[in-house]
């Protein structure tokens, strides 16, 4: 197992660490309150903070060629980053049951690289007697846009059909994959900003 997991961070400017922090922030906040008071409307957030971090794109021409630039905030902080593996998705079977594995990633093997990363399969599911898969990216891209309020990016029409519940444990389970990957505690991180959620909430009692 990798002993140093912490994410490099090189030849980035203060803005863009500040930047990166505080998305991160943002997402660990809202994997809390999604797992901790089953407040379900933050996988929203969840979704449109992963498509930032991590699948961010932009297309524009260059010299009459199309062409798509990565413009992942991860990859502005490290140009090489690298993350661990998917373990095991959701897999509906032909009944309709779903096998919904305890760790989506695994961190015993080696980190990969983005691109590899992306393109692994998360979801399956067999429709009209055919099996389809979702991949990472893919899916964080349909949830973003679908319920995130991203701008519409449809591509995945006939794979949208994922429960609202597992939608929420394949967005915390990348999430928390995320954190892991970067060397982030997450759950050292959720006490702190439960403790401070508290204190506020007692200071703002306290002034009334």
């Amino acid at each position: 197992m990798e002993r140093n997991n912490r994410l490099v961070f090189s030849r980035s400017n203060a803005g863009m660490k500040r930047k990166f922090d505080e998305a991160i922030s943002i997402l660990e906040y809202s994997v809390m309150l999604v797992e901790l008071f089953e407040l379900e409307e933050f996988t929203h957030v969840i979704a449109v903070q992963l498509k930032l971090m991590l699948g961010e794109t932009r297309h524009t021409r260059i010299k009459r060629e199309k062409v798509t630039i990565d413009q992942s905030l991860i990859k502005k902080i490290n140009p090489h980053p690298k993350l661990y593996p998917v373990k095991g998705g959701i897999q509906i079977s032909k009944t309709g049951l779903a096998e919904v594995p305890e760790e989506l990633f695994d961190y015993s093997k080696q980190r990969i690289d983005l691109v590899s990363w992306r393109n692994q399969v998360i979801f399956k599911t067999s429709m009209e007697g055919k099996l389809h898969e979702v991949t990472v990216i893919d899916f964080i891209k349909e949830m973003a846009d679908k319920i995130g309020g991203a701008q519409a990016d449809s591509r995945l029409p006939y794979k949208s059909v994922i429960a609202n519940e597992h939608i929420s444990i394949l967005l915390v389970g990348i999430a928390k994959g995320l954190f892991k990957s970067i060397g982030r505690d997450y759950k050292q991180r959720s006490s702190m900003n439960l403790a401070h959620i508290t204190k506020k909430i007692e200071q703002s009692q306290a002034s009334e």
